[in-house]
Order: structure tokens, then C-alpha cells, then sequence
């Protein structure tokens, strides 16, 4: 395989990548495979996003360079070997988000700083301590190709209990009651699944009460509910545990919840004129 070919086959790629196709090619010299990478740097080949990851340039923008936009999924799916898109970037990517954001998610055992890149910023976020501890980072994650590349995300099933969790990446809750309105099918086995691996009762209560919420959009059997309502927290939490906003409390659930989560105001006609 020639340089150019692998430029073709891998638009956004990894040094270690890189120098595994050098060494493939018989250049296992370091300062050899350093002076490579420097040189088609220089050429404007290909672009550095970020310390050790790389995009490469397609031949016909090589002259439009400034203006040529690197897939933001596939740097976010392969910053590292273990990412996993996530939160309101996996919205976005399933095509559920309400708003468009210049920002993607993604979950890594790894330590990655947050960075920006063609004015698009990048933060990572470590995987829910209980799915390392259980060896369980990959539960409901599924492998989706991108110009020709795997990247992992997670499913919409999973992408809902993670925003449940912490609504702040997704964008807030009236941007993920928003999206949600845009999902037509979930599977709640699925769900439930993965909020009882979570091992966190104040997640089952949220889980139970955004289905209840939605109960006639999806068709939420009575069944689903009352068992999770077996598994709610026995003391009242509030639905988010960092604003401990003050709202209606729903027995059922254990759950201050803020009224205007309750009352949907986002919806109500404004009085503004054009």
C-alpha cells in the first residue's frame, strides 16, 4: 500500500497508525518516520488536530486547504482506541438533537484534555465508574462505519439513562426533551438494563419518570414503569442533584422535579412580535 493509499483509507489517523504502516513498509527508523510525517505536514497532506492525531487533506482541497472541514465524529471516535460518542453528540449523531452544538463528547478511559479544532472543542469524559469496575464500558455501544472507519457510540437507548444521568451534556433538559421528541422507537428492556447496571437508584426514578412522562409518545407498558418503580430511592432526591431546584415532588418517583420540567413552559406561545 502506497502513502498516498493509506492517506485514502485512513482520514483521520493516529501516529502510532502512522508509523505502524511505516514500519509495515520497512521504515522502522524513528527519525526516518519522524522526518515523514514532518514532510507531508509541510506539503499540507495532511493536518495535525491535536498531539498524535492527524487528518488527512484529499487531494482535490490540497489548494483549499484553509477551508477543508475534518469530520468532527471521526476525530471525536478516534481520539483514542477505547472512545465512545456519547451524550448529546450521540443525539446528534442518531440524528435525535434539537440544537446543533459546536461541541463532542465522547467517554475514555484515557486522560484527554479538552481542546478545540476548527473551532469545534472536544472534552471527554471518563466512563460511569460501576461499567469499569464491572468491565461493562461497552454496554449498549454499537459500532458504526464512518468514511470508511469504525467508531463507536452509543445506542439511543443508552444515550437517554446517560443524559438522564447527567443532563448538563446533554444540553440541558428542555434540549433533551426537545430531542427526545424526535426519536420514534426506544427499547425499554434495553433501557431498563442498563439503568439497573448503573447500579443507581436515583437514575431508575429519573428513568421512570421521564417514561412516564413520555408514556403515550412511546407506548410505555404500565409493566415497565412499576418495575422500576420497585427499584426507586427510598428517600426523595431531586432530579438534579447539583441544582437542587426547588419543584413538585412526584411520590411515585421520590422526584423533586423543577415545574418547568413539569410544565413543559418551553412550549407555551410567547408574546414576542416580529
Amino acid at each position: 500500500m502506497k502513502i498516498g493509499e493509506f492517506f485514502e483509507l485512513y482520514p483521520v489517523f493516529t501516529h502510532e497508525e502512522f508509523k505502524e504502516y511505516l514500519i509495515s513498509r520497512g521504515t522502522t527508523n524513528s527519525n526516518t518516520q519522524k522526518e515523514i510525517l514532518a514532510y507531508h505536514l509541510k506539503k499540507q497532506n495532511i493536518i495535525r488536530i491535536r498531539r498524535g492525531l492527524f487528518a488527512a487533506v484529499p487531494l482535490s482541497l490540497r489548494d483549499t486547504i484553509k477551508s477543508y472541514a475534518v469530520d468532527s465524529y471521526l476525530i471525536a471516535g478516534r481520539i483514542s482506541k477505547d472512545s465512545v460518542l456519547a451524550y448529546h453528540t450521540a443525539f446528534d449523531f442518531h440524528g435525535a438533537s434539537y440544537s446543533l452544538f459546536h461541541q463532542y463528547t465522547l467517554m475514555s478511559q484515557q486522560k484527554i484534555r479538552p481542546f478545540t479544532f476548527q473551532e469545534t472543542k472536544f472534552i471527554c469524559l471518563p466512563f460511569p465508574k460501576i461499567l469499569v469496575e464491572k468491565n461493562k464500558i461497552d454496554a449498549e455501544v454499537i459500532t458504526v462505519n464512518r468514511q470508511g472507519l469504525d467508531i463507536k457510540i452509543t445506542s439511543l437507548e443508552r444515550t437517554v439513562v446517560d443524559v438522564l444521568d447527567r443532563p448538563q451534556y446533554g444540553g440541558g433538559w428542555e434540549e433533551i426533551w426537545r430531542s427526545v421528541e424526535n426519536i420514534q422507537i426506544l427499547n425499554f428492556d434495553k433501557m431498563v438494563e442498563y439503568a439497573i447496571l448503573l447500579n443507581n437508584a436515583t437514575i431508575i426514578a429519573k428513568l421512570g419518570f421521564f417514561l412516564e412522562q413520555h408514556k403515550e409518545q412511546f407506548n410505555v407498558d404500565e409493566n415497565v414503569l412499576t418495575l422500576l418503580e420497585a427499584k426507586k430511592p427510598n428517600n426523595i432526591h431531586y432530579l438534579e442533584r447539583t441544582k437542587r431546584e426547588s419543584g413538585k415532588y412526584i411520590q411515585r418517583w421520590n422526584l423533586i422535579v423543577p415545574n418547568h420540567i413539569i410544565k413543559r413552559t418551553w412550549e407555551e406561545p410567547t408574546n414576542d412580535f416580529i
